[in-house]
């Protein structure tokens, strides 16, 4: 896959789609500016007081001991709560009601003077009343505190806290129409913030030696059940004198000594069973028996073997002197049977014993075994009544602790419960302002003139960023990639003639739309300067894109060139060729395609040949698709130099796939500001799958006054060629 590199986007990018979306920027700026400016001038001067208040870390120590509910002066949360208690309702509902602000003019909207949020909320609220039926009023609950709460409101939202970094410092202000009343309003907060502080820890005194009595009490009856429980339980288990770590020692020895028994029981064990196991397998086998180590080394079995190997050769001796019936021999074979049944008797004697012992190994480890979970179960149980005794003991250490803490607390709040000191005090009272804080009307306006520009902008390159149409040539090369062969302005209807506009290169050849074709057919000219017969397919992706007109027109430019051309008609579904050229569409291609007469047809312009449509068939795309075709287009390549096939739109039907693999390329044209991207990019890779060469793109209907920063000295380059020629504009 060959690697795409992205144009880089220039400066005159930018510039040129804000010139292009001028008057959208220009009526955003406008609008927003001449309401700022209004709204300024309009709002009446607002004044504001100031007052400097100190808060500490932690209130002045009187005995050496810390209060209950003091400040921690550890607790990085204690000024931002209290900057939250200065912008509280209840403590703007204390300076209301201390003021009696419900009557003064500042808060009285009947004098509240022209304000945006006061205009939008009168709308919304006027909105409400006349949607909000009779039946839902009926229903309303009144509100004794609606008026409070609108008050409250109108407070918070001139009320100002800031905080002076680095120091414990912070700036009470409040804003308002008259000096006096602000300066009088922003004083009374300031001393009522301090006095319910002190009402604050006052109360939070009492409460707490209150609170502390209670918890005593509490935890006095905890103490003394949890001591009772632990003695209870030391009864029940016999746990008086017990030390739970020696016991536990002892049981580890044990089971370390049980568990050195069991290895070696259990080894005694497998040799034995191994042994019981192997004299199983050969007791079928006598000779075999008598080869196991335990038979071989028993003395009385090699006794009596010896015996009966003296017995045997005396036996074999005496042979070779009497026969079998001789009394000698008689006694020295019962002899040999008793020594041989002696053995066979002595060998099960050994089996038998060797079972014992087996049974015996066996049920040792099982006596081990049988110790050792008794020792484990033991431990267990010690476990299990060491957690329940260390349960109960932690309870009662706990509840003795939390009880003495809790005596020693009273004590303290006891001692602190009378004393009135305070961590807050006002540094620096308000003063009478002199000069207005609002309106800063130079200021708003420069801010109108910087917000104004920067939306009206924004909102520009936003519409210009959804639009994925294709509008400028740039855009050609850096999304699709594909040569450019010109660019085509808009054709202005003629509501008289229609027809007869739209061949402007044969109508108007001196204007600059003919001579934008004129270059487009040098360019197609010069695409394959080694082959003298050229066809080529006009195409688009959509419809409506002009391709029609760009066929007509590039035909009738390479006909003024002396070139013999046929413009062939191959849109056999909307045929318009025969149109332009004021033709009957008569017997055309269709026919000839189909084995019908058909005939092409000379035109008003010298050199330039139109096979029409024809009759418009049931099956566009199988006639155009067939060998049929691909006959005609070789036949007429004998008699013509050019030849120009106008067909459908490549997205909406297939037809003009099924003929761009019979000609030398295909030029696409687009529609500037109509084709989007996507829709192209398709068409292309339709193209490519079909092996089709693209001869290049053509950029139609561009709006040159639209684009008027691109194309001005376009533009203004032909205009003046014709003017110094003519001396008129063409």
């Amino acid at each position: 896959m060959p690697e795409i590199f992205e144009d880089e986007i220039h400066l005159r990018d930018y510039l040129r789609v804000i010139l292009k979306r001028r008057w959208m920027v220009a009526a955003v700026f406008i609008i927003l500016v001449t309401f700022v400016t209004i709204h300024s001038f309009m709002m009446e001067p607002i004044y504001r007081a100031t007052t400097q208040i100190l808060i500490e870390k932690e209130n002045p120590k009187v005995v050496n001991i810390e209060e209950v509910m003091g400040v921690n002066a550890s607790d990085q949360d204690y000024y931002q709560t209290q900057y939250e208690i200065l912008k509280s309702k209840a403590l703007a509902l204390k300076v209301i009601k201390s003021l009696n602000l419900k009557e003064s003019p500042e808060f009285c909207s009947s004098k509240t003077g022209f304000s945006l949020w006061g205009a939008l909320s009168s709308i919304l609220g006027w909105i409400k009343s006349i949607t909000f039926s009779a039946e839902e009023a009926g229903k309303a609950v009144p509100n004794p505190d609606k008026e409070y709460n609108r008050l409250i409101a109108a407070y918070l939202g001139r009320l100002k806290v800031e905080p002076i970094r680095n120091s414990r410092l912070v700036n009470v202000s409040f804003e308002g129409r008259n000096p006096k009343e602000v300066t009088r309003i922003v004083n009374t907060h300031a001393k009522l913030y301090i006095e319910s502080n002190l009402e604050r820890k006052f109360s939070a005194s009492q409460d707490a030696v209150h609170w502390l009595n209670q918890r005593i009490k509490e935890e006095k009856k905890n103490l003394e059940r949890a001591e009772f429980a632990l003695q209870e339980f030391r009864e029940k288990e016999d746990l008086a004198s017990i030390d739970f770590d020696e016991r536990q020692g002892i049981i580890i020895q044990s089971l370390d000594d049980l568990n050195a028994a069991l290895t070696q029981a259990k080894t005694e064990r497998i040799e034995k069973e191994n042994l019981f196991s192997e004299l199983k397998r050969l007791s079928q086998k006598r000779e075999m028996i008598e080869s196991i180590p335990a038979v071989v080394s028993n003395p009385l079995i090699q006794e009596l073997k010896s015996q009966y190997v003296t017995l045997t050769g005396e036996y074999h001796k005496l042979s070779q002197k009497y026969g079998p019936e001789h009394p000698k021999m008689i006694r020295l074979s019962s002899e040999i049977r008793g020594i041989k049944n002696k053995i066979s008797q002595e060998i099960k004697n050994i089996a038998r014993s060797i079972e014992t012992e087996y049974r015996i190994a066996l049920a040792k480890e099982k006596s081990i075994l049988k110790a050792m979970e008794d020792k484990k179960k033991e431990a267990l149980m010690l476990n299990k009544k060491q957690i329940k005794y260390n349960a109960l003991k932690r309870e009662v250490d706990i509840s003795r602790s939390l009880y003495e803490s809790l005596l020693k607390r009273l004590k303290e709040a006891s001692l602190t419960e009378g004393l009135d000191v305070t961590n807050i005090m006002v540094v620096d009272p308000a003063r009478v302002p002199d000069h207005p804080v609002k309106p800063k009307k130079l200021m708003n306006i420069l801010l109108a003139i910087i917000v104004g520009l920067t939306l009206g902008i924004g909102l520009a390159f936003f519409f210009e960023y959804l639009d994925n149409t294709i509008k400028i040539p740039e855009e050609v090369e850096r999304y699709l990639k594909l040569p450019l062969l010109g660019v085509v302005g808009t054709i202005k209807s003629d509501s008289g003639n229609p027809p007869k506009k739209e061949i402007i290169t044969y109508t108007d050849p001196r204007s600059n739309i003919a001579e934008s074709f004129r270059t487009i057919r040098t360019n197609l000219s010069f695409s394959s300067p080694d082959v003298d017969q050229k066809r080529f397919l006009i195409t688009s992706a959509l419809p409506l894109e002009g391709k029609t007109i760009v066929a007509a027109n590039l035909a009738i430019t390479f006909a003024q060139m002396g070139k013999n051309v046929l413009l062939v008609d191959s849109d056999l579904r909307k045929p318009r060729i025969h149109n332009l050229f004021g033709l009957n569409r008569g017997a055309g291609l269709s026919d000839f395609l189909v084995g019908k007469e058909s005939s092409i047809k000379k035109t008003k312009v010298s050199g330039l040949n139109v096979f029409t449509c024809g009759t418009i068939p049931p099956n566009p795309a199988e006639l155009l698709g067939s060998k049929k075709m691909r006959d005609f287009v070789e036949k007429i390549r004998e008699n013509f130099e050019v030849v120009i096939f106008d067909s459908p739109p490549l997205l909406s039907v297939t037809d003009a796939a099924e003929i761009a693999p019979f000609l030398d390329g295909v030029v696409l044209v687009i529609k500037a500001g109509f084709t989007t991207r996507p829709a192209i990019q398709r068409s292309i890779q339709q193209l490519s799958e079909l092996n089709v060469p693209i001869v290049g793109c053509i950029l139609n209907d561009v709006d040159f006054e639209k684009e008027h920063y691109y194309y001005s000295p376009y533009q203004y380059y032909y205009q003046y060629y014709y003017e110094g020629e003519e001396g008129k504009s063409s």
